[in-house]
């Protein structure tokens, strides 16, 4: 039989049924990549959900006399799908090998977020503070401080002197120090959270 997409999912069911392999090679193409994307989201594996992939499709052609697909192939697909899902944690939970696998590739992934989390909050932190110097404060202390000029390399680009550019930095700085200290509770819960 030729299939060229004018077969509903009700049609290639009935015909999966009677062990048309080209009926259900239609159904496996058109529903595999979505099953994927929904279960990666609730696994974070691509391994173990091409498994759980090859497991549902192989249940389906094994089982395919058997099983009923009421009205809506999809919404059973899902259904068993999400049914593997739920499998593969209780064996997680069981499992203590497979638990440590999947606790570092949590961690790893939650550690880069937290790292991002704790940048910006303490860039926003540092921003805040050279916001209540005056302009040229701020400039001394970004090309000296964040961009790790010289006193030397800063006054040739201000057109200001060394020793103008040690007053203005002397002065930033212990500005900064000052507005870190009226936050340090902030500062304080960032560092324990991210511990």
């Amino acid at each position: 039989m030729s299939f060229s997409g004018q077969h509903s999912d009700a049609e290639l069911v009935v015909l999966l049924k009677t062990g048309d392999v080209n009926a259900f090679t239609i159904l496996y193409n058109k529903y595999s990549p979505k099953m994927y994307v929904n279960m990666f989201k609730m696994v974070k594996d691509e391994q173990v959900v091409e498994e759980m992939i090859q497991v549902l499709f192989s249940r389906i052609w094994q089982q395919r006399e058997t099983i009923t697909y009421d009205s809506d192939f999809a919404a059973y697909l899902y259904r068993a799908g999400s049914n593997l899902v739920c499998d593969f944690y209780r064996k997680l939970k069981s499992d203590r090998k497979m638990r440590a696998r999947f606790r570092s590739a949590i961690t790893e992934e939650y550690s880069h977020i937290e790292e991002s989390i704790y940048f910006k909050e303490s860039k926003q932190l540092l921003e805040q503070a050279l916001a209540g110097l005056s302009a040229q404060q701020r400039h001394v202390y970004e090309l000296c401080k964040l961009e790790g000029c010289s006193y030397k390399e800063t006054a040739a680009r201000l057109g200001i002197s060394p020793y103008t550019v040690k007053e203005y930095l002397s002065k930033a700085k212990q500005l900064v120090k000052t507005f870190m200290a009226r936050n340090m509770e902030k500062i304080a819960c960032l560092i324990i959270f991210f511990m």
